[in-house]
């Protein structure tokens, strides 16, 4: 199973991490420390079996077909070639604190997928983490829950080139307000007295992006109009006139989140566009 689980996280290079919880409470994982620029396997052994570091494949298996392991959990980090997989360090065991949150039965408590946006020490963007149930072919029952982890810098530098293209702001958010991605250098996360928590947009770094927040804000409030759409001529933002358009993108078992897309009126003047045709 760690092969399978190998093949499928490198071959998916936007991945941060991919986990595999069983049920009878091994779990495995691998992660990509971006930040550090390492690659590393993650395992559980319990503190009922010896664990032989020379034969981990083998405690691996006994771990994955053992039942009922009520044991306290230990946990080891492993150094792997990021291009074969192979190990080049021995096993570490780590703390509590710097292991990745690794998928249970908990995020898939109704038996389907989940998603659920997060924040890591290791990356600078927030995450998207997916739990997915793996089922029996036959018995239908949950056997094991399988986690992936992807950075939403991908989609911040996607709006940096649509930005490039026909000028302007965007941005993405959650129904709360919490910045998941934009076109801009602004940072997506800041540090409090619990660690890194999202940014609100009506807190952001960039000026455009708050002063937009905040009128929507101030115009609408929890009420948007029924269609969840708000398309503003002449909004005064820092001096300047902007349009403003808002939509909700209402994805299944997926928060709520919101795009404002704020190009500058003398866009669309001098090229002779309407902005909302």
């Amino acid at each position: 199973m760690r092969q399978i689980t190998w093949a499928l996280f490198a071959s998916r290079k936007t991945l941060n991490s991919i986990t595999v919880s069983y049920k009878s409470g091994f779990s495995q994982a691998f992660q990509r420390d971006r930040k550090n620029n390492n690659t590393f396997y993650i395992y559980s052994a319990s503190v009922s079996y010896s664990v032989n570091h020379t034969k981990e494949r083998e405690v691996m298996e006994d771990f994955s077909t053992a039942q009922n392991v009520n044991s306290s959990e230990i946990w080891y980090r492993v150094p792997l070639d990021p291009i074969t997989g192979e190990r080049i360090g021995n096993p570490q065991q780590i703390s509590s604190d710097k292991l990745i949150s690794i998928a249970g039965q908990q995020q898939i408590h109704d038996g389907t997928a989940s998603w659920r946006v997060a924040v890591s020490k290791s990356t600078e963007s927030p995450l998207l983490s997916a739990a997915l149930p793996v089922k029996h072919p036959s018995k239908g029952s949950i056997e094991a829950v399988v986690g992936v982890t992807t950075a939403l810098k991908s989609v911040s530098q996607l709006m940096k080139e649509l930005v490039d293209i026909h000028s302007g702001y965007m941005y993405l958010t959650t129904r709360e307000g919490h910045v998941l991605a934009t076109s801009t250098d602004a940072p997506l996360l800041k540090n409090t007295s619990n660690g890194l928590k999202l940014m609100m947009a009506n807190d952001s770094d960039d000026q455009i992006i708050r002063s937009g927040a905040k009128w929507l804000q101030n115009t609408y409030g929890d009420k948007f109009p029924m269609n969840n759409e708000v398309h503003a001529t002449n909004v005064d933002l820092r001096n300047q006139t902007y349009y403003i358009d808002s939509f909700f993108l209402n994805l299944k078992r997926l928060p709520l989140v919101r795009r404002v897309y704020l190009p500058p009126y003398h866009y669309f003047k001098k090229n002779n566009v309407k902005p909302f045709s």
